[in-house]
């Protein structure tokens, strides 16, 4: 792992070439060309998926799919064979879809939350220093 020196280390100085800046900020040429280099300076908002569509996802997904066709064969099996088992083993691949779809559902969940949560303790504007002066 590359050894990488982080800003609160660096002295003031260090900060600002480090950032290519001063204590008087950059100029406006240089914010428009970082502007069209790197786009705005700002969050964005991953687009959010409904409610429903999320919770869903979670159970038509290559692996799940791959447990529904599983368990599929499991109650064919049985069908042409009962008395084997194989029922109970349909019903337990459907439990495990099911707790891993509601599990995984519950737990993207939270994250958006903690994600939204975190957002909003961002300030939503800022001053900028613009060839010392601020902005």
């Amino acid at each position: 792992m590359p050894n990488r020196m982080k800003i609160h280390q660096l002295t003031e100085d260090q900060a600002y070439a480090s950032l290519h800046s001063s204590a008087q900020g950059i100029s406006e040429q240089e914010a428009l060309r970082r502007l069209q280099e790197y786009g705005p300076n700002r969050i964005e908002e991953i687009g959010k998926r409904r409610f429903l569509a999320s919770f869903i996802k979670e159970f038509t997904h290559f692996f799940a799919l791959i447990l529904w066709l599983a368990a599929t064969l499991a109650f064919i099996a049985d069908w042409h064979k009962p008395d084997e088992g194989m029922a109970m083993l349909g019903y337990a691949i459907v439990g495990v879809i099911l707790i891993n779809g509601i599990f995984s559902f519950w737990q993207e969940y939270r994250a958006q939350k903690a994600v939204a949560a975190l957002r909003n303790l961002l300030p939503q504007q800022t001053k900028i220093m613009r060839d010392g002066s601020i902005g």
